[in-house]
């Protein structure tokens, strides 16, 4: 389930695209990853960009919105931001750091949507407390960084782990069930539109997708005591 190995230029350069966590201006802002820092443009976050694929793809056909993708390898943070670098994609950006930590110093309201595309399962049961959707801890943070109305959606391929994924979510009063809708850049019949996904439907593996939106305080309580 994890990622193919990719293999780095060695004249890889992540200036200008390429941040990490750990030496970033804090408070941290994202706008100010972005120059000149735009005011109004949406924020939509992507949880483990791997090679920068969805980055490149959907802020080509996105420009009016801001995409900063969270990738934790190395190897993978430096090939997309490398990538998103060459192909000149002004409204995306990436950093590197542990998805959990980025969203803790991501302001409060401050996203427009959080894309999760083939997160890694870890389906063996000694790494279960690695997967991010199963951790209340972490849709607290997701919930913290969402503005009112925004939304969180996932794709993957493991059938154990969507069911896990929606027991998850409907535990959580605040992200309401709503329909999934595709990024731009999938194609006629896609979900995410990755290249996982196109490999994975060839395999003949079952492909499956959630989508939430953060309700506000009314519909919340609604929606706990229903």
């Amino acid at each position: 389930m994890g990622r193919s190995h990719v293999r780095t230029r060695r004249d890889a350069d992540p200036a200008g695209y390429g941040f990490d966590l750990e030496t970033v201006e804090r408070p941290f802002d994202p706008r100010r990853l972005f120059a000149p820092p735009p005011d109004e443009a949406p924020i939509e976050v992507e949880i483990g960009s791997g090679k920068g694929s969805f980055l490149v793809a959907e802020s080509e056909l996105r420009p009016d919105t801001l995409f900063l993708g969270i990738e934790r390898a190395r190897r993978y943070w430096l090939y997309a931001a490398d990538r998103v670098r060459r192909r000149e994609r002004p409204n995306a950006r990436i950093v590197r750091g542990d998805a959990r930590e980025v969203l803790d110093a991501l302001p409060e309201g401050s996203v427009s949507g959080l894309h999760m595309y083939f997160p890694d399962p870890w389906p063996k049961r000694r790494h279960a407390h690695r997967r991010l959707l199963i951790q209340p801890e972490f849709l607290t943070a997701c919930e913290r960084v969402l503005a009112a109305g925004a939304s969180l959606r996932v794709v993957t391929d493991d059938p154990d782990y969507f069911d896990q994924i929606e027991d998850a979510l409907a535990a959580r009063p605040k992200l309401v069930r709503s329909r999934y809708e595709p990024p731009a850049s999938a194609n006629a019949g896609e979900l995410a539109g990755s290249n996982f996904e196109r490999k994975y439907r060839l395999e003949g593996r079952r492909i499956q997708a959630v989508a939430v939106l953060l309700a506000d305080e009314d519909d919340a309580l609604a929606n706990e005591q229903a």
